[in-house]
C-alpha cells in the first residue's frame, strides 16, 4: 500500500513537472515577450524603478520554472524541489488573486504569448497545481532518493534549458504567437471582397509619415521589408542603413518604421524616410531591434533579426514567397518539436 502511494505521488510529481515545463519554455523561447509581461507585472505592483531588469527577470522566472520542472520529473533534489515548488505556487496563487480582484488590463503570461487567461482562470490554474503539489509533497518527510541515471538526465536537461535560453536571447523565437506570424495578411492588404473573419484576424500595422498621415498600404503593396525600430537610442543605425540600402538594391522596397518622434532619431541620409508607429506594434512586429519583415502584397512572408539579416536579400525576395515562408517556418517547427522532444525523452525514459 505504501508503495502504490509512493508511486501515486511521483505520477502526480511528473505531472506538475510537465506543467512547469510547459510554462517555462514557452516564457523562455520568446524573451522579449516574457520581458514585456514582466514589465507589466512591475507597473501593476508599483515597481516602476525594476523595469530596466525585466528581461533578465522573465529569463530567471522562465529558466527557475524549468529547473523546477526538472527536478520534479526527474526526482533529483526532490526535497529542495518541494520547497521552491510550494514558494513558487503560493506566490503565483496569490499574485493572481490580486489580479482577480483588481482586474488590471494585462494578460497573466502564464504561459507566455502562447496560451492567454482570463485573470480568474489564472487564480484557479495555480489553485489546482498547489492542490497537486499537496498531494506530491505530504506528508513532507520521506522523499526517498534518486537513481544515479536520474541525475545524469537532470544534468543534461539543465544543459538544454541553459541552451535554449542563450540561442533565444540572440534569435527570433522559434515559434511566433503573435499577431505578425508567418502568413499573416495585414489589414491594409484586404480588399472588400475579404470575409469578415479576415478583418477580425488582420494585424494592423498603423504608421504614418512625418506628416501624420496614415501609410498602411505601403507596406501592403508589392515586396517590402520592414526595419522596425521601437528603442531609438539602442539601435544600430549604422548597420541598419548598411541593411537598407541592401534592400533598396534588390526588388524588394525597404520601409523604415520607428518608436520615436522625429527629434529623437538621428540625422538620416535624405533618401532614408522614417514613419511612425507605437512601440507596442513594432516590438509586436519584431522582435530584434531594428529586425526587418518581409511582406508580399500584404502577406507576411520572413522575419529576419537586426543581427542575422542576410547578405544576399536579393536572393530571398526573388525566391517564391510561399516556397520561402514554408521551408523557413517548417525548419524552425521541426527544430522546436525536435528539442522539446528530445527534452521529454531525455527527462523521462533516460
Amino acid at each position: 500500500m505504501k508503495a502504490s502511494y509512493q508511486r501515486f505521488r511521483r505520477h502526480t510529481a511528473v505531472i506538475l513537472g510537465i506543467v512547469f515545463l510547459l510554462s517555462g519554455l514557452l516564457k523562455l523561447i520568446d524573451p522579449v515577450g516574457t520581458m514585456l509581461i514582466v514589465t507589466e507585472y512591475f507597473k501593476f505592483l508599483g515597481l516602476p524603478s525594476l523595469i530596466p531588469a525585466a528581461k533578465g527577470v522573465g529569463i530567471g522566472v522562465a529558466c527557475l520554472e524549468c529547473f523546477v520542472a526538472i527536478g520534479l520529473i526527474t526526482g533529483v533534489l526532490r526535497k529542495a524541489t518541494a520547497i521552491i515548488t510550494y514558494a513558487l505556487l503560493i506566490a503565483f496563487t496569490l499574485l493572481t488573486l490580486a489580479l482577480w480582484i483588481k482586474n488590471p488590463a494585462m494578460d497573466c503570461g502564464c504561459f507566455g504569448q502562447a496560451i492567454h487567461l482570463t485573470h480568474a482562470q489564472s487564480f484557479w490554474k495555480n489553485v489546482v497545481l498547489l492542490v497537486l503539489a499537496v498531494i506530491a509533497f505530504t506528508p513532507f518527510k520521506d522523499f526517498g532518493t534518486s537513481k544515479k541515471h536520474r541525475r545524469v538526465a537532470a544534468t543534461v536537461a539543465a544543459l538544454a534549458i541553459v541552451l535554449a535560453a542563450v540561442y533565444s536571447n540572440h534569435h527570433l523565437p522559434l515559434v511566433d504567437f503573435t499577431p505578425y506570424n508567418w502568413g499573416a495578411q495585414l489589414f491594409a492588404s484586404l480588399d472588400e471582397n475579404a470575409e469578415e473573419a479576415d478583418f477580425r484576424s488582420a494585424p494592423i500595422l498603423s504608421f504614418s509619415d512625418t506628416a501624420g498621415v496614415y501609410c498602411d498600404e505601403l507596406a501592403a503593396t508589392g515586396r517590402v521589408v520592414v526595419f522596425s525600430i521601437y528603442d531609438a537610442k539602442k539601435a544600430d543605425w549604422s548597420r541598419l542603413e548598411q541593411q537598407y540600402r541592401t534592400v533598396q538594391a534588390s526588388q524588394a522596397r525597404p520601409l523604415l518604421l520607428v518608436s520615436a518622434t522625429k527629434e529623437e532619431l538621428p540625422v538620416l541620409p535624405p533618401d532614408v524616410e522614417p514613419y511612425f508607429s507605437d512601440y507596442k506594434t513594432l516590438i509586436t512586429l519584431n522582435r530584434s531591434n531594428g529586425g526587418g519583415t518581409y511582406f508580399y502584397h500584404g502577406e507576411l512572408v520572413h522575419k529576419w533579426s537586426a543581427g542575422h539579416f542576410p547578405e544576399d536579400i536579393q536572393a530571398a525576395v526573388s525566391e517564391d514567397p510561399v516556397v520561402l515562408s514554408t521551408r523557413y517556418v517548417t525548419g524552425r517547427r521541426l527544430l522546436a518539436q525536435g528539442y522539446c522532444v528530445g527534452l521529454l525523452a531525455i527527462l523521462l525514459l533516460l
